[in-house]
C-alpha cells in the first residue's frame, strides 16, 4: 500500500484525542457532524476547537453531555447513566443506525475488543458487559467518531507507534484503580500491543484510545523510509510534564522507494551525473506524482436502454464523480449488456450509490477501493498563429512535459478558422512546448 496512517502516541493515545488529530489532517467538521447525526443518539454535544499543549498548537475535541450530568466533560470522574451501556445495546444502536457500513463495521469493531477486556476483567459474558465509563454517550460518539474520520480520510487500518504510559493510579467507576486500567493492559496483552512505562504520574492510555488500536492496527512497525504527506495534533485534556498530544502523519510509503529504484536503473555515468547537482530535482519530480484512494463503483445491466445509461452517467458527473465509463460485457444467458463503472471519492460513495439505483435498473453494485496515481497538471493559456487564444492542460513526468489542449476551446477556434481539429491541437501543443523554451 502506497499511503498509511501513522500514529505517533508518545503521550499514550485516547477516543477524544485521536478524533482531535483525524480532524487535523482535514475532515471537514460540517462531515463529521453530518455523519454523526446518523447514530441517531441524544443528550450530547460536540465541541471542536483550537488549543495549546505546551506551546504546540493542537485540535481539541470534545463531547458535552446536555441531559444527566448536564455540563459535564468527558474524561472528568463523574458517573453517567444512559440506557446505552451494554455492550449488547450498544451494537444494537450502531446496526440500526444510518452509517455506512465500513464505519459501522470499524465502530463494532473498536467496540468488541473494548468489551472482551472488560468481559475478562469483571468475569462477565461479553454481551452482558456494562461499560460504565466507556459505555457512555461521549465514548459511543468518540468510537464513532474515530471510524468516521477514518473512512473520510480512506484508511482502515492504522500503523502505531509504541504506546506510552504513565503510573499511579486513576479514578473509574469502582474508585481508584492501577494505570494502567485493568481493561487496558488486557488489550495491551491479547493484541500484543508494544507499550512502554514511563514514570510519569497518571493515566496516558484509556481503555477507548486501547481499543482504537488494538482493533485497527495493521503494519506493526514503520517502513524503513517515506515521505509525510501530512500532519495532524490532537490535544489530550490532561497536562503532563511533557505535551499531552497525538500526533497522526499520512505517509507515502512508495516515493521514496521509488526513486531509489529509478536510480539503480541508470547507467553509472547518468547515476554519477544524477548524484554530482541533479539528484534533488530528480527526487522533486518523483515526489510530484500525488497519489491518493479513490472508491470504484460497478453494477452490471442487461434491461436498461441506451439513453437510461447516458442520462445516468450525466447524473453520476453533476454529483461529483471523477469519472465515469460503460462497458460492454456479457451476462448470463448470453445477454448483452453493459457494465456501468463510476470512479469517485470515498466520501461520495453513498451519493453515487442513490444516483444508480435512482437512475438505472440496477438492484446491485459492487464496491471496492483503489489506489490512484495523478501527475501534476496546471493549465495555461497558448497564443496561436492568428492570435487567438486556447487553454492546454500541462502535465510533467520524470521530467518530461505533455500537453493536452483543452476539447472545447480547440472546438471553438477549428470552426472559426474552418481548419481540422487535429491540425489546431497539433498547432495549440507546438506553441505550449515553445512557451516553454521561451522560458
Amino acid at each position: 500500500m502506497s499511503r498509511e496512517l501513522y500514529l505517533e502516541c508518545y503521550s499514550g493515545i485516547s477516543g477524544d484525542m485521536t478524533v482531535a488529530a483525524l480532524l487535523d489532517l482535514g475532515v471537514e467538521e460540517s462531515y463529521l457532524r453530518q455523519e454523526l447525526e446518523k447514530l441517531h443518539l441524544d443528550g450530547y454535544e460536540i465541541k471542536i476547537s483550537r488549543t495549546k499543549k505546551n506551546q504546540i498548537t493542537a485540535m481539541d475535541f470534545d463531547v458535552i453531555l446536555t441531559e444527566e450530568g448536564e455540563g459535564h466533560h468527558h474524561h472528568g470522574e463523574h458517573v453517567h447513566s444512559h440506557s446505552h451501556n451494554s455492550f449488547k445495546e450498544i451494537c444494537e444502536l450502531v446496526s440500526r443506525s444510518d452509517l455506512n457500513a465500513h464505519i459501522k463495521e470499524m465502530t463494532l469493531k473498536i467496540f468488541r475488543v473494548i468489551a472482551e477486556a472488560e468481559a475478562k476483567v469483571h468475569g462477565t459474558p461479553v454481551e452482558e458487559v456494562h461499560f460504565h465509563e466507556v459505555g457512555a454517550v461521549d465514548s459511543i460518539v468518540d468510537i464513532t467518531a474515530a471510524a468516521i474520520c477514518l473512512y473520510r480520510l480512506g484508511f482502515d487500518s492504522i500503523t502505531a507507534s509504541e504506546l506510552w504510559e504513565g503510573k499511579g493510579t486513576t479514578w473509574c467507576q469502582h474508585g481508584r484503580i492501577p494505570v494502567p486500567a485493568p481493561a487496558v493492559l488486557e488489550m495491551l496483552a491479547e493484541h500484543r500491543v508494544p507499550v512502554k512505562f514511563t514514570p510519569v504520574e497518571g493515566e496516558m492510555i484509556t481503555p477507548t484510545g486501547a481499543g482504537i488500536v488494538a482493533a485497527l492496527s495493521g503494519r506493526r512497525k514503520l517502513p524503513d523510509s517515506f515521505v509525510v504527506e501530512k500532519t495532524g495534533t490532537g490535544a489530550g485534556k490532561k497536562d503532563f510534564p511533557h505535551a499531552n498530544i497525538l500526533r497522526a502523519m499520512i505517509l507515502n510509503t512508495e516515493t521514496r522507494a521509488g526513486f531509489t529504484e529509478r536510480r539503480m536503473d541508470r547507467t553509472d555515468a547518468e547515476a554519477a551525473g544524477c548524484f554530482s547537482g541533479q539528484a534533488k530535482e530528480a527526487e522533486k519530480e518523483n515526489t510530484g506524482i500525488t497519489q491518493n484512494v479513490v472508491s470504484v463503483l460497478e453494477t452490471n445491466v442487461d434491461d436498461c436502454s441506451g439513453e437510461q445509461l447516458g442520462y445516468a452517467m450525466e447524473c453520476l458527473l453533476d454529483a461529483g464523480a471523477l469519472d465515469t465509463c460503460c462497458i460492454p460485457v456479457y451476462m448470463k444467458k448470453n445477454r448483452p449488456a453493459y457494465m456501468l463503472q463510476v470512479i469517485c471519492r470515498p466520501e461520495d460513495e453513498e451519493k453515487m450509490e442513490t444516483v444508480l439505483f435512482r437512475e438505472t435498473t440496477s438492484i446491485g453494485l459492487r464496491k471496492y477501493r483503489e489506489e490512484r496515481s495523478i501527475l501534476p497538471r496546471e493549465i495555461i493559456t497558448v497564443t496561436l498563429l492568428d492570435g487567438q487564444q486556447v487553454r492546454v492542460k500541462k502535465c510533467s513526468h520524470h521530467g518530461q512535459e505533455f500537453y493536452y489542449p483543452e476539447y472545447e476551446d480547440i472546438r471553438a477556434v477549428s470552426r472559426a478558422a474552418n481548419r481540422s481539429f487535429p491540425e489546431m491541437c497539433r498547432e495549440a501543443a507546438e506553441a505550449a512546448g515553445r512557451n516553454k523554451d521561451g522560458e
